[in-house]
């Protein structure tokens, strides 16, 4: 009899402690919470991205924190996240953009099975032209000038307007110029 009272006791008081928990746990049970405006405003995009595409080992922890290190390294400023065999590099405030380093850092990489697949290129800035009249696209607030080229279904925006580009990045596996060819142009950057 004194063990089936001593265990309808304990039994009781675990069922007490789950409840009193639960309910710390979830203040909005115990009191209600003042309810905040929900914010309806687009989050601003950050000044500039590189997306960086890898093909083979990206998944042991070895292989993400040396390319974590090499992408970081050469980044100058850029926040670096590495999910699955992407890498993003991420650029909140105005800076000149070391995209040719960048690239480099995993083109030019020793790892066992992984290469550098594509690059793109997300900023603001202005398109305009050369001299010569090839277009070019200039980072807002740095001045720091790319070569461009639209792809075909992409309109050429009034020149010298503020504009978000989504390029493809282009020559960095011959080491040569890198080109920006714009897949996407949003106006009003």
């Amino acid at each position: 009899m004194r063990a089936r009272q001593y265990r309808r006791s304990i039994l009781a008081s675990l069922a007490a402690a789950i409840v009193l928990g639960a309910v710390a746990a979830a203040p909005s049970l115990a009191a209600p919470a003042k309810q905040e405006p929900v914010s309806t405003a687009p989050s601003s995009a950050p000044f500039a991205r590189v997306y960086l595409a890898l093909r083979g080992c990206t998944s042991c922890s070895h292989c993400q924190t040396t390319i974590r290190q090499m992408t970081k390294g050469s980044a100058k400023g850029g926040e670096t996240r590495v999910s699955g065999d992407q890498v993003e590099v991420l650029y909140t405030k105005p800076r000149v953009v070391p995209l040719r380093n960048v690239i480099r850092s995993l083109a030019d990489n020793r790892l066992h099975d992984l290469s550098l697949v594509d690059v793109l290129f997300e900023a603001r800035g202005v398109i305009g032209a050369s001299a010569d009249g090839a277009l070019t696209f200039t980072l807002g607030e740095t001045g720091q000038v790319f070569p461009m080229s639209l792809a075909g279904h992409v309109k050429n925006p009034p020149s010298g307007r503020p504009v978000r580009v989504i390029a493809l990045v282009e020559g960095w596996r011959k080491k040569g110029e890198l080109t920006l060819v714009a897949r996407e142009v949003q106006p009003g950057a």
